[in-house]
């Protein structure tokens, strides 16, 4: 059973060096991950999320699992799931402890801000400005500055779409304030398009011409020759509607016509139809007029089409969305499964152990009581054979028949006496040294060693004064230097000269039976050049 014991330990250690490792590599993949998504790598073939986010849902920190999930969410974002997306950053801010000291606030509102993203391709502008406000919170509390001006400054979009100007013209007037107070200017002007939209359909072209200029000279999106950098073309038609409304006709036609040079975008032909239709009716060419309008309706029939596509896309990822569902149902209960045998696992594994502790102590507790009950019994007879000794020598005037009656005594307990030893005795070794074994010190050690316990350091330095004192040929013998021998073998030495049994060495000694004969068998070689520990006790005796 002891030996099971070990076994189990053995168990034990190599399901949590497994479980380590495991863990090891699940965290370098969560990492490298989150390093391709921070490098805006596309993640739509990364299939290792779903056996990361399985392992950190059992045993990964609250900020682990956010990460996890989050991360998972960017894969299905990058795969157009949206649905799957949104259900997993979802999880992701569930598993955010925001009690804790060491929350990761900047995570939170990356989550956050991606929501709101993907609600406003999804033209869901109420649950947008309910994502984009939490991160603009979370960005605060992580101190990240930039980000939360950021994520306030979007939610100009889903007030766009909901056609609530006001709510635009509070924003981003607030961000302007905000950002010249923190040195970031180029920040409120990169939303110059959007201001420049509200001051137009007001009419106030004082403003409008100020947002454009700003966006122009402190946005950052323009080259040296004045050009846009390339899906921001769509400031080209508020430029030329700007011109328009100002009677600068010629410059209205110039920009609504390089708006329409980049094709490549259906938002943006729609627009330049529509700058051109409106510039043409207000000249009064009633040909152009017709073109531009035919060529409008057909874009926005085009983009109508477009958007029905949308709606089936979205429709097709609901399918997907319900279709995942299933399947993550079916996942969580294998989790279920997997945590049930892992619970079950432990608390088998944990019965072993605590069953196997308490052999091994029982085990212990009756070897100390055999220990002890053999130690008390030695050291009963040695008493008695002391005693018999000195009945001995007062009688030695006695009669003869008294003392052979003694003898024979004697005789049965050197007997007795002898089954303790490794090794038996001869007789005559039982009578050297008498006066010896009634000195306090050595009467002490058998009390000790009656209570298996062991001797200090102090109480075997102070035998071996005593034997230095009383046997100093002895005692010269068996500390020679070219022996060597250990102080614990020095001890072992002395003991087994003043007749300690076996049992009483491993007491005092702390150590076992089978340690204590192979101390004899070193010391045997070192001091007598012979090999085994049979011979040890005469050899000693014979010093």
């Amino acid at each position: 059973m002891h030996l099971g014991m070990k076994q189990w330990i053995s168990y034990i250690t190599v399901l949590l060096l497994l479980c380590a490792c495991q863990g090891s590599s699940i965290r370098q993949e969560l990492h490298r991950v989150d390093s391709l998504n921070q490098c805006d790598v596309l993640l739509d073939t990364i299939t290792t999320m779903d056996e990361v986010v399985d392992y950190l849902d059992w045993w990964g920190t609250p900020n682990e699992r956010m990460m996890a999930h989050y991360l998972q969410g960017c894969v299905f974002r990058d795969q157009n799931n949206t649905p799957m997306a949104l259900r997993c950053y979802r999880d992701a801010v569930s598993y955010a402890d925001t009690t804790a000291a060491d929350c990761d606030y900047r995570r939170l509102s990356r989550i956050y801000g991606q929501t709101a993203d993907l609600f406003h391709r999804q033209r869901a502008p109420r649950l947008e400005i309910e994502a984009e406000r939490k991160a603009v919170e979370y960005a605060w509390k992580a101190k990240d500055t930039l980000a939360a001006v950021i994520f306030y400054g979007s939610l100009c979009g889903p007030y766009h779409m909901l056609n609530d100007m006001d709510s635009v013209i509070i924003i981003l007037e607030e961000l302007n304030h905000i950002c010249k107070s923190i040195g970031q200017e180029a920040i409120s002007a990169s939303f110059g398009v959007a201001a420049a939209d509200v001051y137009l359909r007001r009419s106030d072209l004082s403003k409008a011409q100020a947002a454009l200029s700003e966006y122009e000279q402190r946005s950052g999106f323009f080259d040296n020759h004045g050009n846009i950098e390339s899906g921001r073309e769509i400031y080209y038609y508020f430029k030329g509607s700007y011109y328009e409304h100002t009677g600068l006709l010629d410059s209205a036609e110039y920009y609504y016509r390089k708006l329409y040079a980049f094709h490549n975008r259906h938002d943006n032909v729609v627009a330049a139809y529509h700058g051109l239709f409106s510039l043409y009716n207000q000249i009064g060419n009633a040909d152009s007029v017709a073109k531009y309008a035919k060529l409008y309706c057909q874009a926005n029939d085009s983009a109508s089409f477009q958007h029905s596509a949308d709606e089936l896309t979205r429709t097709h990822a609901l399918y997907n969305y319900e279709e995942h569902e299933r399947i993550a149902a079916k996942k969580t209960q294998e989790a279920e499964r997997y945590r049930q045998t892992v619970f079950l696992l432990i608390v088998i594994l944990s019965v072993a152990g605590y069953a196997s502790y308490r052999y091994v102590k029982r085990q212990q507790r009756r070897k100390r009581a055999a220990l002890v009950a053999a130690n008390q019994e030695y050291h009963a007879l040695l008493v008695q054979y002391q005693r018999l000794q000195q009945d001995m020598q007062l009688s030695q005037q006695s009669l003869d028949e008294f003392r052979d009656e003694k003898e024979r005594e004697i005789s049965q307990l050197i007997q007795q006496l002898s089954l303790y030893q490794d090794t038996p005795l001869l007789s005559e070794h039982w009578h050297i040294e008498q006066a010896m074994l009634d000195t306090p010190v050595i009467s002490d050690l058998h009390h000790i060693a009656c209570q298996a316990k062991v001797a200090s350091n102090v109480q075997l330095k102070e035998l071996q004064e005593i034997v230095e004192a009383q046997l100093p040929d002895f005692f010269t013998a068996i500390n020679n230097k070219e022996a060597m021998l250990t102080p614990q073998e020095l001890s072992v030495s002395i003991l087994i000269r003043l007749q300690f049994s076996q049992g009483e060495l491993s007491a005092l000694l702390g150590v076992s039976k089978q340690r204590i004969n192979n101390i004899k068998r070193s010391i045997n070689r070192k001091l007598f050049h012979k090999e085994g520990a049979q011979t040890l006790n005469d050899n000693l005796f014979r010093v």
